[in-house]
């Protein structure tokens, strides 16, 4: 699999735009780059992503939740024509209710997740959706251990795999009056075979003015201004 190289500038008018405690451009989506955060109702734990069963620790269900708010998490989403794609580097592992499990599996994750099928307007609302196929979607997480893991778009009972927006009425996605993004995914070698919990959960922090070299750094300068004035 080939891993794209992360390229998102955020030049000083980023800090300001990340640090507004709620999305700097509302609902709105523009193209662009977008910095994440962890959705305030996501209920497992702080997490923008889980993936439980990403590795068959216990004979129990393992939980892996992905912090989106930690200082060593750097995650993007990109919206272009027909194309959504979020990806980055973040912090997590298996986590246990309360905490997360100090084991070989926490740590920084990579990872990549591209929709390019099915990416149209929901009818009706200015929401973007993924309404295609089962599982043609796809993407890779690479682990603290050196694994790379398929990704794969799983379709909801909803009859989409991802939504990006504020839902209809433009009242919010759980009680988060910005832009979420939220849906399903499986992982591992066989696409068809369900994971009993794989869901993406964010918001938006803010759309990142624009491309350029030495981008890594100049972003995380803004995140962790963002992250000090929540």
């Amino acid at each position: 699999m080939n891993k794209p190289s992360i390229c998102v500038a955020a030049p000083a008018a980023a800090v300001a735009l990340l640090g507004a405690t709620g999305p700097a451009l509302g609902a709105v989506i523009h193209p662009g780059f977008y910095a994440l955060g962890n959705h305030p109702a996501f209920q497992a734990g702080p997490a923008g992503l889980q993936l439980d069963e990403l590795y068959n620790v216990t004979t129990g269900h393992d939980r892996f939740l992905f912090d989106f708010d930690h200082p060593q998490s750097q995650v993007i989403l990109e919206v272009s024509p027909g194309i959504l794609r979020v990806y980055g580097d973040v912090w997590g592992g298996r986590w246990n209710f309360n905490i997360f499990w100090n084991d070989q599996y926490r740590g920084v994750y990579s990872f990549n997740m591209s929709y390019t099928i099915g990416v149209q307007q929901v009818p009706g609302d200015d929401d973007l959706w993924v309404n295609g196929p089962n599982n043609v979607n796809t993407g890779w997480i690479t682990t603290p251990l050196g694994d790379t893991i398929p990704l794969y778009d799983e379709r909801g009972n909803f009859g989409f795999s991802f939504r990006l927006g504020d839902e209809d009425h433009d009242d919010g996605h759980l009680g988060f009056s910005g832009m979420s993004g939220w849906g399903w995914l499986n992982h591992g070698a066989n696409p068809a075979l369900h994971r009993p919990i794989g869901d993406f959960l964010f918001i938006s922090r803010g759309l990142i003015p624009a491309p350029g070299a030495g981008a890594l750094a100049l972003l995380g300068v803004a995140l962790a201004a963002a992250r000090r004035r929540r």
